[in-house]
């Protein structure tokens, strides 16, 4: 699929001032909507990720969670509202420009080149490959020291999510979970600013859970990564994000440090059922 963006799009992002946010958010989404015939999937939703933060997005099912990522990463287009990453609007740009901005996400359901490796998998996300070019392409000396960096880079990052052992293994051939892994693999591999990960726990055990949790942390502290991640695991996610936003019905109706929205009465009500 081609996304196009319209040019009177381009001009108004290009001619819109500065977000109302301070200069110490990487991302704010300020009042967006977004309808699929009469489902407010997104229903004015406004928040704002800090630098170098792990922030969480939970709600039950259908409360609009993936909605919101795929109007911030550009999948789908807001009908209105604004969303500016690192200092630029992006509300209307097509995927593979916020990607170049820095903004990296995976999904709910790992997609995986299933012709490749895992190891092949993870070497594809990096950017700006000067092999890619058709003329580049046919000299070698021009690509290949890139090359030897960009698979010392994808191994070490296999070592992060612990995949070296199967990293000669088809994506096909590997469990759900280690897909899920290849799939952060490969967004880390983009040297992203900040990270949107889609259930980063769903399919994999408890252990290694944790262990994807703790790494999240490491890339935040040592590379300055930023998260958001959705996340239905409470138990796992609550021990190492800084903030949490609550999604129901397309709304945001509870924020807070993971403390306070556990205690939420809104929040144990959605998810006790009263």
């Amino acid at each position: 699929m081609v996304f196009q963006v319209p040019l009177l799009d381009r001009k108004r992002i290009a001619e819109s001032g500065e977000p109302s946010c301070s200069g110490d958010k990487i991302l704010c989404v300020e009042k967006v909507k977004k309808y699929f015939g009469g489902v407010r999937a997104v229903d004015g939703v406004s928040l704002s990720i800090p630098r170098r933060s792990i922030v969480g997005l939970i709600g039950p099912n259908g409360s609009g969670k993936t909605t919101l990522f795929n109007l911030i990463a550009g999948y789908y287009k807001p009908d209105s509202g604004e969303i500016w990453f690192d200092g630029k609007r992006i509300d209307g740009l097509p995927p593979y420009e916020i990607y170049k901005y820095g903004l990296v996400r995976t999904f709910q359901t790992p997609r995986m080149w299933t012709s490749l490796t895992v190891f092949e998998n993870v070497i594809t996300s990096a950017k700006d490959q000067r092999g890619e070019s058709p003329l580049a392409a046919l000299v070698k000396k021009l690509w290949a020291g890139q090359e030897r960096e960009i698979a010392r880079r994808a191994w070490n990052i296999l070592g992060v999510v612990q995949l070296q052992h199967v990293a000669a293994n088809m994506s096909t051939d590997i469990s759900g979970g280690q897909m899920k892994l290849t799939e952060i693999g490969r967004a880390l591999n983009a040297e992203p600013k900040m990270l949107l990960l889609d259930e980063p726990a769903a399919g994999v055990n408890p252990t290694l859970a944790r262990n994807i949790f703790e790494n999240i942390v490491k890339l935040r502290d040592e590379l300055g990564i930023t998260f958001f991640i959705i996340e239905h695991r409470l138990e796992i996610l609550f021990d190492y994000v800084d903030y949490v936003y609550v999604m129901h019905q397309g709304r945001i109706i509870a924020q807070g440090k993971p403390a306070e929205v556990a205690e939420n009465p809104a929040v144990v009500d959605i998810y006790m059922g009263g």
